[in-house]
Formats: C-alpha cells, sequence, structure tokens
C-alpha cells in the first residue's frame, strides 16, 4: 500500500477499496460521516441550504444567487505528463463519492479522463444512489498563486507558472454542464452551475464543490 518513501500508492487505494462508490467512515480525512450524514437527512425532509445573495453597484441590477448543491471527491487512477512548453497532461478516473442536499452517490468507476494543460477538460460519469447515469462535463481553469489567501483577500499570482512545483497555491474554478435522464435528477438540465475544486494527494484525487446559480 505504499512506496519507498511510505506514501500510498493510489492502485493500491482502487484495489483496496475494490470499486465501492461510497468510501466508508470518512476514510480519506476530507469529511466526516456525520457531515454527509447530514446533508442525506436535509435532502430526505426537503430542505435546502441558503442561498448567497450577490448584488451590484447599480440597484437597478438583478441580484444573483449561489447556493450549495453537492460535492463530489473524485478519486484519480493514473496521471501522465508530457513535458513539453505548455505542459499537457492525461488523468483518468478512478473511483469517488458523492454527498450534499441535492445529489448523494458515487462516480461511476473509470468513466472517464481528465485532459488539461492550463485550462482542464474532464468527462466522466456520476451513478445517484437510484443507479441512473449522468454524464459531466467539467471545464475550467487552474492558476497558481503564492499562497491560500485570508477570507476577502486577494491572491497574489506566482511568478513560477509551473503548476506541478512544489509549494504555493493552486486554484481551480469551473463551469460544470450535465446531461441527465427524464426523472427525479432533470433538474440538471435545466441548471447553471459553477463550481470550486481543491487537489490532494496521497491519495491523488480532487474535490470538487458544486454550486446553483438561482
Amino acid at each position: 500500500m505504499s512506496d519507498t518513501n511510505g506514501t500510498m500508492d493510489r492502485r493500491s487505494v482502487l484495489a483496496g477499496l475494490g470499486g465501492v462508490g461510497l468510501i466508508a467512515g470518512g476514510a480519506l480525512g476530507l469529511t466526516t460521516p456525520t457531515a454527509r450524514g447530514a446533508s442525506a437527512e436535509r435532502a430526505a425532509a426537503g430542505t435546502l441550504p441558503e442561498a448567497a445573495q450577490y448584488g451590484a453597484a447599480d440597484p437597478h441590477i438583478a441580484t444573483i444567487g449561489l447556493r450549495w448543491a453537492f460535492t463530489a471527491r473524485v478519486i484519480f487512477a493514473d496521471r501522465f505528463n508530457i513535458a513539453a512548453p505548455v505542459q499537457r497532461g492525461y488523468t483518468s478516473v478512478g473511483i469517488g463519492e458523492i454527498w450534499g442536499p441535492r445529489l448523494q452517490g458515487r462516480v461511476l468507476p473509470h468513466s472517464g479522463a481528465d485532459y488539461y494543460k492550463n485550462t482542464f477538460n474532464t468527462y466522466y460519469l456520476f451513478e445517484p444512489a437510484d443507479g441512473a447515469l449522468i454524464f459531466i462535463h467539467n471545464r475550467g481553469t487552474k492558476r497558481r498563486f503564492v499562497a491560500q489567501p485570508e477570507p476577502g483577500a486577494q491572491p497574489v499570482p506566482d511568478a513560477n507558472p509551473d503548476l506541478q512545483a512544489p509549494g504555493g497555491w493552486v486554484r481551480f474554478r469551473v463551469a460544470p454542464t450535465f446531461i441527465a435522464p427524464v426523472g427525479p435528477h432533470d433538474w440538471m438540465n435545466r441548471t447553471v452551475f459553477v463550481a470550486n475544486a481543491t487537489k490532494h494527494q496521497n491519495p491523488d484525487h480532487t474535490v470538487f464543490t458544486y454550486y446553483e446559480v438561482l
């Protein structure tokens, strides 16, 4: 389960999890079963988190709202980087889980991949708890900053353009689209989403937090 440096090998992690959709007990240490359980209870009760409203300097311009819809953790199976003047890479999707007030389930194992440089295009499938299949296309950007800023502060760009270099902080911004079947999930076909993402190591995975634009 580990290499010579003592870090976890993602192939071993994938094999150990055996393709199980929901990772029990917060095994990766990013969320707790209590938090995911609360999300499921809220969804079952028909209640949703409050939206954050954003206005403009001109009072005649209508406000816009963002409301957390769900979060997905995507564990990657393989990652390859191509040495070039502009870095290019390929990352295949392994497994993952989905939790939140509007969607719960798993990332369908080995259902897609990410082809990236400074921008990225990711294609794969979600499988909600009811067994439906939802196609997702994540399009977004990655930018490197000196460090993660304090709340309300502007991030300071890093002079080093190499997104894979150690140190610093890489910010993801995502504009996803979904194709869902007719039924309980077709609200996703009629909704505009934005997302934030954070990258993690050991195992190699990214956590996407999706918001409905209201």
